[in-house]
């Protein structure tokens, strides 16, 4: 065990982190040896004691007047080591420092019997002396090398693994320790230990079943790290480059290896101007720094060559295109490249969506995308964006090729030398009024236009790109009108005009034949939308929170064959029960908005679009429940589950006692109720629901509801009638909800994630299932 322990503990976890991890694990187990070998140790020291006598006696024989190193060897072996460990086994710092005793003495012993003398005693020397190997501070790693440590202690964990984003380049595949190294596997017998440290999450599955993950530096441990590798007293001097120092920090996000390098780098650095350049550089383009691009870009690079795969590695690179620091929401993500044609799942749109998602796995698998709580967004830390923007421009031999300035604070569209050059250009969260130039772009295909100050586009800046297939002009709030010249983009696939306040489509826009997916939501200025009847090959046509649909409407939706996914505004029961008893076009809707429906009769029963439903939004409306009563006793699960149900809002809605059908929705990540309700007094009603959730059955309420926002609810009593497990619930949100008197989580519980309520008065009236916790 002890050779496991210290050839394989010491040597793969000596470089976990390149920086700031290296020191923290080199001393962490040149500590935790003295404790896993302490038992081999004291085996050791007792085979080794006859060894040692029988050298006393060969030296008293050989020479008697060496009475000093007599005694040396006689102090060794009978120092009092014992055969078991210290009595109170429970105590960690004393085992520690019995096992590091143990351990320095067996030293000691093994370098006696190695200079046994074979000839001239005389002029035999002592046994070298032990060096303490120095070790140097950690920033901000504590939390986590606990967590290390406690998990090994665990009996049942033998191989662990630490993965994180970049610097950890120790294991790229799965190894069989013991064909490949010859170290036998652990186990709770031989009470082995084996760590290992890769970039790759999916590595560590492979591996083994526990991991741990090695994430980025909090901001005050960040700068911490930074300020010590700027070194000096420019920091302090200068209270300007101080500030300027802050924002270089923030870029590096918190990575360990960004923070070294460019720290050293700026270590020289003595002027509020060469600060500067330096933030201007890393905004733009930080491949610009040598040390950068061969200390970070280079290193971060390796994690993008294991990707192996092209087309894995064109979805590295578009993922680029979005804001800094932004959330990329998974679907649009692979809309985009499907649109690209990056992915196509050989035509099957089904087949490219989970190719897609796919994708996303392995990217965040390869830690080089980011998973966020909501399981629908994913994001990308700044230093890999700027590795992935190097890479897309030929390592920076083609800068044009991938133009990205978002959040630049843009007033106009920026200079370009060779538009023919350019293929993707992102521009997104600026301040850009008017277009009016007439670039000739032959190879562009992505244009991100979003969340910026349009109000005018000239016609003449659409008339030469016939290659643009994604235009993404959503969130432009002062955008009233489109040139007709956008109907000459005979290539586009992808169009989101949503959150604009466009009043009309242009004339020509049936003309966009190729157009596959097109984003209209809450676009409220919008006076027809008949022309989207022209437009043959749409496979996504978003139209919620717009234009209300009429009768015609729906006819003219139904022209539409290869429509697969819909989203709708509806204020009239007729037309919802039309729609509805339509099962082709039932089936596709995925986004549903309704207001001022009053159906106090029945039901809406929404289960023909159950299976497609993303997004359920009802506001001052009236209705008695969702689905029929006798669907809650239904045994068949899948006969009856909102699948894809992540998102439901109810908004001033009467007549509903309760909404128990969200338990059907087994993916829901947000609920938002908002009174006044005068009906609603459960969330969800255990008497409807009890015998489908009896013992046995496979439904776990609520398992990835992310958010709950109640409010205004004067009846409210229950929101479930027994304590949840809620593994991701994040943020709570209750105000005026008088009768409520419970929750449906332990008040510990509550302090795990963000809880707002009206009153601290509130809560504490609470009653709490476990009294114990609540003192």
């Amino acid at each position: 065990m002890g050779n496991v322990v210290s050839s394989v503990l010491s040597s793969v976890l000596s470089n976990v982190l390149s920086s700031g991890l290296q020191p923290a694990t080199s001393s962490f187990f040149e500590k935790a040896k003295y404790i896993f070998e302490l038992e081999d140790n004291l085996e050791y020291l007792q085979e080794a004691a006859p060894c040692l006598e029988a050298v006393k006696a060969d030296l008293q024989k050989q020479l008697k007047w060496k009475n000093e190193k007599v005694c040396e060897h006689e102090t060794y072996s009978t120092y009092g080591f014992q055969k078991s460990k210290p009595s109170n086994q429970s105590n960690f710092f004393l085992t520690y420092r019995y096992g590091k005793d143990v351990l320095e003495t067996l030293k000691k012993v093994k370098d006696t019997l190695s200079s046994k003398p074979s000839g001239e005693v005389a002029r035999m020397g002592p046994p070298p002396g032990i060096v303490e190997r120095a070790t140097k501070p950690t920033v901000g790693l504590e939390k986590m090398l606990e967590t290390t440590w406690s998990l090994l202690m665990e009996k049942e964990v033998g191989i662990l693994g630490l993965y994180g984003m970049g610097g950890i380049d120790d294991i790229w595949r799965k190894v069989d320790i013991e064909d490949e190294i010859g170290i036998p596997l652990p186990s709770p017998e031989n009470g082995s230990k084996v760590v290992f440290t890769t970039r790759s999450k999916y590595v560590c599955g492979r591996m083994g079943p526990h991991d741990v993950e090695v994430k980025q530096l909090d901001p005050e441990n960040a700068w911490e790290l930074f300020r010590q590798k700027v070194r000096g007293t420019t920091l302090d001097n200068d209270p300007k480059i101080l500030q300027l120092a802050r924002k270089v920090c923030e870029k590096c996000k918190g990575l360990p290896l960004a923070l070294n390098v460019i720290g050293e780098t700026m270590a020289c650095k003595t002027t509020v101007r060469e600060w500067q350049w330096a933030i201007d550089v890393l905004n733009t383009n930080a491949a610009k720094y040598s040390e950068v691009e061969d200390e970070i870009l280079k290193v971060l690079k390796l994690s993008y060559d294991d990707l192996k795969d092209e087309t894995v590695q064109e979805c590295f690179q578009y993922c680029a295109l979005f804001p800094e620091d932004n959330k990329i929401e998974k679907d649009v993500l692979v809309e985009y490249w499907i649109s690209e044609g990056i992915i196509n799942g050989g035509g099957d749109r089904e087949i490219a969506i989970n190719q897609g998602y796919r994708i996303i796995g392995i990217l965040v698998n390869a830690c080089l995308l980011m998973p966020v709580d909501t399981f629908e967004i994913v994001t990308m830390h700044d230093v890999l964006r700027q590795m992935a923007l190097w890479v897309a421009s030929n390592f920076g031999k083609e800068e044009e090729k991938f133009i990205v300035k978002t959040g630049a604070g843009l007033h106009q569209m920026p200079q370009v030398r060779d538009w023919k050059a350019v293929r993707r250009m992102s521009l997104a969260n600026n301040e850009i009024k008017n277009i009016s130039i007439s670039p000739v772009c032959p190879n562009l295909t992505t244009l991100l236009l979003a969340y910026n100050n349009l109000v005018n586009i000239s016609g003449e800046f659409f008339l030469s790109m016939p290659n643009l297939v994604i235009l993404d002009l959503c969130s432009n709030k002062n955008l009233t009108k489109l040139p007709e010249e956008v109907s000459s983009l005979v290539s586009l696939r992808y169009l989101d005009l949503s959150r604009t306040r466009l009043e009309n489509l242009p004339v020509g826009f049936g003309k966009l034949i190729q157009l596959r997916y097109l984003d209209l939501s809450d676009v409220q200025t919008l006076q027809s939308i008949s022309v989207v009847s022209s437009l043959v090959n749409i496979e996504i046509l978003l139209l919620d929170q717009t234009t209300f649909v009429s009768l015609e409407l729906i006819e003219d939706i139904k022209l539409l064959e290869n429509l697969k996914g819909l989203g709708v505004s509806i204020n009239d029961v007729v037309v919802l029960k039309h729609l509805f008893n339509i099962p082709k076009l039932a089936s596709c809707i995925e986004y549903i908005s309704l207001e001022g429906i009053v159906a106090k009769d029945g039901p809406l029963q929404l289960e023909t679009a159950m299976a497609s439903l993303r997004s359920i939004v009802i506001q001052g409306s009236i209705i008695s429940d969702i689905m029929e009563h006798t669907r809650y006793g239904c045994r068949s699960i899948s006969a009856i589950c909102f699948q894809n149900l992540t998102f439901v809002a109810f908004v001033r809605v009467s007549g509903i006692q309760d909404l128990s059908w969200l338990i059907f929705a087994v993916n829901l990540t947000f609920v938002l109720v908002h009174g006044p309700s005068p009906e609603l007094q459960e969330i969800v009603s255990r008497e409807k629901v009890s015998c489908k959730l009896n013992k046995g059955s496979s439904i776990e309420p609520f398992r990835k509801l992310h958010t709950i926002h109640l409010s205004c609810l004067t009846e409210l009593k229950s929101i479930y009638w027994e304590r949840l497990e809620l593994p991701s619930l994040k943020r709570v949100i209750i105000k005026h909800c008088p009768k409520l008197k419970k929750l449906p989580f332990n008040k510990e519980r509550a302090y795990y994630f963000d809880l707002h309520v009206e009153k601290p008065e509130w809560f504490e009236r609470l009653e709490w299932e476990d009294e114990a916790t609540e003192e």
